[in-house]
């Protein structure tokens, strides 16, 4: 079997959307979410600090609301530069993952090949399939796999053939 398509921007954007939520959702997700709640109780305990401090009432909310601006500031900050690295992912236009490619099921792997390279990928190499609304992506690493856009098939069974063929020859099934 095998199956040809084009690799858009579009189409890496949604793996590497796909890959920040696996991962994110295996590892280090709950490590921002404690740094984000330390950072707010740090804020809310200087806050009151402050507000032990003054005993002018306008003074007291001036410097309250402060507090919770300077929090909330933070939030911001940290969740911009954990944004950052994946908003500035891109692949070169030129590249071996953006373009034309085909992708072949062989009883030795999936070979993947396109203009600029080729890969064969063992059947044991394969960690998950995941279907998604618009993309089949064949996990052979954690951060690295083969993106298969729904629109390389020509009709949904198509797409769940290729599938079921992957799975069957793996071991794995889809996510």
């Amino acid at each position: 079997m095998s199956i040809k398509t084009d690799i858009t921007q579009g189409d890496y954007a949604a793996f590497v959307k796909h890959v920040a939520r696996t991962v994110s959702a295996a590892s280090g997700d709950k490590v921002v979410r404690k740094f984000i709640a330390i950072a707010i109780c740090l804020g809310i305990g200087f806050a009151l600090s402050l507000l032990n401090l003054s005993s002018h009432l306008t003074t007291l909310r001036a410097m309250f609301c402060g507090a919770l601006a300077g929090a909330f500031l933070l939030m911001v900050f940290i969740a911009n530069i954990w944004r950052r690295p994946m908003q500035q992912m891109r692949q070169a236009d030129d590249g071996f993952v953006v373009g034309s490619q085909e992708v072949f099921l062989e009883n030795e792997g999936i070979r993947q090949r396109s203009g600029h390279h080729q890969s064969v990928f063992q059947w044991s190499l394969i960690r998950a399939v995941a279907v998604t609304e618009q993309h089949v992506f064949v996990m052979v690493d954690r951060i690295a796999g083969i993106i298969l856009p729904r629109r390389a098939f020509a009709s949904d069974a198509e797409r769940e053939q290729f599938v079921s063929e992957i799975e069957r020859r793996s071991g794995k099934v889809r996510t």
